[in-house]
């Protein structure tokens, strides 16, 4: 049935209000035809057999649409979720490097206190480094 539905290219619930249509119809003239006599109670009930077989086949179309949505949409959910594990373990690794870079920076200041031999600049420098690790 769904390659039915594929090649008409027509979406599942234009397809349904077709089919409930159609249902309508069939019951609509064959409680006037019946009612006026001119259908016996056997064709009558084929016609409502007829009816309801339509009217189940639109229940199939509409599960059927139905659960390719539900579908889409928890495949739509596990994306997100994904984008947003993802997007986490990037954000800590943006604060990995630029903590990095803050120790880098620390040890650099170290180095070039260090270099100066100012005591009071490399006391700094070395609680700044202490600090950071």
């Amino acid at each position: 049935m769904a390659t039915k539905l594929a090649a008409t290219k027509k979406p599942a619930f234009e397809i349904a209000n077709l089919l409930d249509d159609a249902a309508d119809a069939i019951r609509d003239r064959s409680k006037q035809a019946y009612g006026a006599g001119k259908m016996s109670l056997d064709e009558y009930m084929d016609a409502r057999a007829q009816e309801l077989e339509l009217r189940s086949e639109l229940q199939v179309i509409v599960a059927t649409n139905l659960s390719a949505a539900l579908q889409q949409a928890t495949e739509a959910g596990e994306n997100i979720e994904q984008a947003i594990v993802d997007a986490k373990t990037r954000i800590e690794t943006i604060r990995s490097v630029k903590n990095g870079l803050k120790i880098v920076a620390a040890l650099v200041t170290l180095a070039a206190a260090l270099a100066s031999g100012e005591v009071k600049s490399i006391v700094k420098a070395g609680k700044a480094v202490a600090d950071l690790t």
